[in-house]
């Protein structure tokens, strides 16, 4: 019962919504229209609307009743912005890299600086980002990698007696774009379990981060949590890195935070983080940087402005990002 009363009240209050932002509909011609279409009377007349027909500017206000723009002479639905769409990037590519007795595969597009560097979630590969990382290919280097043993990887997988510690993750990260002559400082950008690798990489590396950018991702101070948990289908050993990254600051470095399901992680990388911005989409699912790459394309291009720009970041009201998402700070 109190689950079904929940649902009127919600249906009702976006009924009311729906009327605030477009009045109520009226009553149109009875004549029928084609799928998809809307009948209408505009300007006294019979008409069947439909997103992108030409339509008459001055008559704005009466398409507005049955929830269309006429802004630019052609008809817009009303609704919220959505992400750009990327288009296809092209088929995969890279180098294997040497990094001591193995090889990773390293994929750059674009020039910097800055050099954007991305680590993917537990077993993920490079491929999640490949949209965005094409996208921006004319405004930064943008670089991308497998780690050994991910899903689908094609790097080489680590030798036997090689631990996967939080120390060999950064170590073989940086032997990589230190061997492929992929020159820093980085904007690190972490997906997920991501976060963790690219604050391990800040804590040992600082001087070769210039920013960072967590999607959904896990902040620093959760690596004792994330250990605790147990062994993961990525194994990672990160005790010998729980301390340094408790005590880990970023500075005035750029720090463009993007949460969907994980808005738990925000007190903690805000704390470290005086020059911040937080977007909060709950609408979108964990993998939205694979999901909806768009969104990932604008946080991204708000990370690279900053960092380019060496100053403060914008406030996130003032950037592509807040109509975007259902919260935006500071």
């Amino acid at each position: 019962m109190r689950s079904a009363l929940i649902a009127a009240a919600a249906a009702l209050a976006l009924a009311g919504a729906g009327a605030a932002v477009g009045g109520q509909q009226p009553r149109s011609d009875t004549r029928p229209c084609e799928s998809g279409a809307t009948s209408a009377r505009i300007g006294g007349v019979h008409v069947c609307l439909k997103a992108g027909q030409r339509c008459k500017k001055r008559h704005d206000r009466a398409y507005h009743r049955y929830r269309f723009h006429c802004h630019s002479s052609r008809l817009t639905r009303f609704g919220p912005p959505r992400p750009p769409t990327l288009p296809e990037p092209p088929k995969p590519t890279g180098r294997l890299i040497d990094v001591g007795g193995y090889r990773l595969l390293l994929e750059c597009v674009g020039t910097g600086p800055p050099t954007v560097v991305y680590e993917a979630g537990n077993t993920a590969t490079r491929f999640g980002i490949r949209k965005p990382q094409f996208a921006l290919r004319s405004t930064a280097r943008f670089c991308s990698y497998d780690r050994p043993g991910t899903v689908g990887s094609a790097s080489d997988p680590r030798p036997p007696g090689v631990a996967p510690t939080s120390e060999r993750f950064a170590r073989d990260l940086h032997t990589l774009l230190a061997n492929a002559n992929e020159p820093g400082p980085y904007l690190l950008v972490g997906s997920s379990f991501g976060g963790l690798l690219i604050s391990t990489f800040t804590a040992r590396y600082p001087d070769d981060v210039s920013g960072l950018v967590y999607f959904d991702a896990l902040a620093p101070g959760s690596a004792e949590g994330y250990l605790l948990l147990g062994p993961s289908p990525e194994p990672w050993d990160g005790w010998a890195d729980v301390d340094r990254l408790r005590a880990l600051s970023f500075g005035s470095r750029p720090v463009v935070v993007v949460a969907t399901q994980n808005p738990g992680q925000i007190p903690d990388i805000r704390s470290r983080a005086p020059n911040i911005i937080v977007a909060e989409a709950p609408q979108y699912g964990h993998a939205f940087v694979y999901q909806v790459p768009g969104l990932a394309y604008e946080a991204l291009r708000v990370a690279i402005k900053a960092v380019k720009a060496g100053g403060p970041l914008p406030r996130c009201a003032q950037t592509p990002l807040a109509p975007l998402v259902r919260r935006c700070t500071p």
